[in-house]
């Protein structure tokens, strides 16, 4: 696979300005990091610095993406479910650069917003999964393979390990326990004759969703050793 000729035209909307993610990013980290959490990063050294980029999760627990996007060097816009954006979180949200996305239907705004910024050289992130659960990667949506073979770019595994034993659902406050970050190795998909078949989109994500467990197999037995 290239990632020369996207398959998405791109443009459609606007760019965004990433002043502000770069800026808070840096004091949040610290925050988040080590005075609320005790977070490993791991896997720096896997992320290119630039190009398109899909960032792809697991999804255990609501630190995951707020980990993801702090622990990264780049700016990461996420695909965020719609009722994250209240009165408050709304403002806040769009202000750091994530896109909001309608869970109960196809969103193709969200996803063309996404594309965009795929087009542009950036980078995008996804929970695959689609909503919190055991995080083990046990399904992953389809919208990921959508994403991957129509802006043409590759994909870097992120492992989110330790995240539901440090806020587990219906918890208020995260707990001091070792929580580990863990970037893999970028992979790209085969892009398949027809992009536009549901069969064909099928089969691309039950290869990224192999790849991303065998990603999150791997980072588990790490803390396990330890």
């Amino acid at each position: 696979m290239t990632t020369a000729s996207p398959a998405h035209r791109g443009a459609a909307s606007p760019v965004y300005n990433d002043w502000p993610h770069r800026l808070l990013k840096r004091t949040f980290r610290a925050i988040l990091n080590h005075a609320i959490m005790r977070v490993t990063i791991e896997g720096w050294e896997n992320i290119p610095p630039d190009g398109p980029l899909l960032f792809a999760g697991n999804h255990s627990s609501f630190m995951d993406g707020p980990l993801v996007v702090i622990a990264s060097p780049r700016t990461i816009r996420c695909l965020t479910k719609s009722e994250m954006y209240g009165r408050f979180m709304g403002p806040v949200m769009r202000l750091i650069g994530q896109i909001p996305v309608d869970r109960g239907r196809p969103d193709r705004a969200a996803l063309h917003t996404a594309l965009d910024e795929l087009s542009r050289g950036g980078a995008i992130g996804v929970f695959p999964e689609g909503t919190r659960g055991s995080g083990e990667m046990q399904s992953v949506q389809h919208g990921i393979a959508y994403l991957a073979v129509h802006g043409r770019c590759p994909i870097l595994p992120v492992a989110c390990v330790g995240t539901a034993a440090a806020l587990p659902k219906g918890a208020k406050w995260p707990r001091r326990t070792p929580v580990r970050v863990v970037f893999g190795k970028p992979f790209e998909v085969e892009i398949p004759a027809n992009p536009r078949s549901r069969k064909a989109l099928a089969a691309v994500a039950e290869d990224i969703r192999a790849r991303l467990a065998d990603h999150l197999v791997e980072s588990a037995q790490v803390l396990d050793t330890r």
